[in-house]
């Protein structure tokens, strides 16, 4: 495929799970070397063989799944490769911090220099990486999925960023899934579809049908406003969450309902979640049905064991086993069912998860192919997948359309949907605005990880950031 992108502009790739977007910008940030071709910057014949490489050459990159290390700071992560060093050659720590408080200030991005990297949420570790980025005396910068974890307020502040850079003829290369940002920021349009280019114009003379249709091949409901399921929920589940050192939260949910959960980055949407499962040492989650049945939750294989599944908004990190086979990651929430005796057949195991990778359109040569050989939307296909085989009474999806093309997102709507119909009572954590108000019978807004408020069910994107108190400014959790 060709390319051609200009100094100055903000230039989407976009295309379906697969398409060939995120490899594209490996072989451009030398993290892969490409066989035949030419890379030309500037005028100049370029080849990359190395990571470093291209940045000698100016080229900056924010992946899709985050590189940051966990056991290092802030500043750490940001100079990481880079670091300033005395006369001496010894690491210049003072010289760092203030670089990294002076960068940080320069871009209000709200990060503490000192905090230790793992002990950031998710969206935090990616304003790190972007703060990396920007860092670097970069001619190009190149963004992929940026937002797909940060709330309004930070992508607006994002946004606002990426116009200061163009205006400075800074080159933007931009991949995302959500179509009103590309229509929003981006200059010119590429849409790839198995690895080659099949279409590129300026954003202004391009509707939206036009490039969904160019992205899948065909004509995609895309639901700029999704549907809102109807009809009342019965037979409520009481979930309360409890333990020495956090605030007792109690949730209820409905057999075939769909609860949002919504708030600003940092308001612990996470942390209510993975309590919810269980998931939090010393906290413990207590389920009550309407018939009376109780039972107690402290850890993931308890429950499991009860029908309650959480899918994670950390794939790489807390999900997925990716040097294991696809069908060995599809299948993890359900041994305990596929096998005989202690024994697991292969035979079983693929029987058991192929239709439900079929259903989620997975893009894959092999079902034994090693999970980290996918793409980030495909890896997200058989995150959410695992969950059916494990028969969820309660199904907890934590950014479930993370990264997820609109074809994709569409079938995880409609499962959603399907799965509710069927009794299995959901609860969505969210930061599009969209999702939760076309999705969500209930919408609760979430605070320090309790619910602070409860909205209407025909509450609007307004309603939800009204209702959340803004957090204060300083640090990401």
């Amino acid at each position: 495929m060709d390319l051609v992108a200009r100094a100055g502009e903000v230039h989407a790739l976009l295309g379906a799970d697969g398409a060939g977007k995120s490899t594209l910008l490996h072989l451009l940030a030398g993290i892969t070397v490409p066989t035949t071709g030419v890379i030309r910057l500037g005028g100049r014949d370029m080849r990359f063989t190395s990571p470093s490489g291209a940045a000698s050459a100016g080229i900056a990159s924010v992946h899709q799944e985050l590189a940051v290390l966990p056991q290092l700071t802030v500043a750490e992560n940001v100079w990481l490769g880079r670091e300033p060093r005395t006369k001496l050659g010894l690491l210049d720590r003072r010289a760092m911090r203030a670089d990294t408080v002076a960068l940080l200030r320069r871009h209000e991005l709200p990060l503490d220099p000192d905090r230790v990297a793992g002990q950031l949420s998710v969206a935090g570790r990616q304003i790190v990486e972007i703060a990396r980025a920007l860092s670097a005396s970069a001619r190009i910068l190149t963004l992929d999925e940026p937002s797909a974890v940060l709330s309004m307020q930070e992508r607006d502040r994002l946004f606002g960023i990426v116009r200061t850079l163009t205006a400075e003829g800074l080159l933007v290369l931009f991949v995302s899934h959500r179509l009103d940002e590309v229509f929003e920021i981006t200059d010119h349009v590429t849409v790839l579809r198995n690895g080659r280019s099949v279409f590129n114009a300026p954003t202004a003379q391009v509707t939206r049908s036009e490039l969904v249709r160019h992205m899948v091949g065909h004509a995609v409901h895309d639901r700029t406003t999704p549907r809102r399921p109807q009809g009342a929920a019965s037979a409520s589940t009481e979930i309360k969450v409890e333990g020495p050192l956090v605030q007792a939260v109690t949730l209820t949910i409905g057999a075939g309902e769909i609860v949002g959960l919504g708030g600003l980055v940092g308001a612990g949407r996470t942390r209510l979640a993975r309590r919810l499962a269980g998931l939090e040492p010393g906290v413990t989650a207590t389920y009550r049905h309407a018939d009376g049945k109780t039972f107690a939750i402290r850890s993931a294989r308890q429950a499991i064991g009860h029908g309650v599944v959480y899918l994670t908004e950390d794939r790489k990190r807390d999900g997925l086993f990716l040097h294991l086979p696809i069908v060995s990651n599809a299948s993890a929430a359900a041994l305990g069912r596929i096998a005989r005796l202690g024994w697991l057949s292969r035979r079983r195991e693929q029987a058991a998860v192929t239709p439900m990778l079929d259903q989620m359109r997975l893009v894959a040569a092999s079902l034994r192919m090693p999970e980290r050989s996918l793409s980030g939307g495909n890896q997200q296909k058989v995150l959410f997948a695992r969950a059916l085989p494990a028969c969820p009474h309660v199904l907890i999806c934590d950014e479930p359309t993370r990264g997820v093309d609109v074809g994709a997102r569409e079938e995880i709507y409609s499962l959603m949907e399907a799965l509710a119909a069927s009794g299995v009572g959901i609860v969505l954590v969210s930061s599009d605005l969209k999702e939760l108000v076309g999705i969500a019978h209930r919408i609760r807004v979430v605070q320090n990880a309790r619910i602070v408020s409860e909205l209407p069910s025909n509450a609007q994107e307004r309603d939800i950031i009204d209702s959340s108190v803004p957090t204060v400014a300083g640090t990401v959790a």
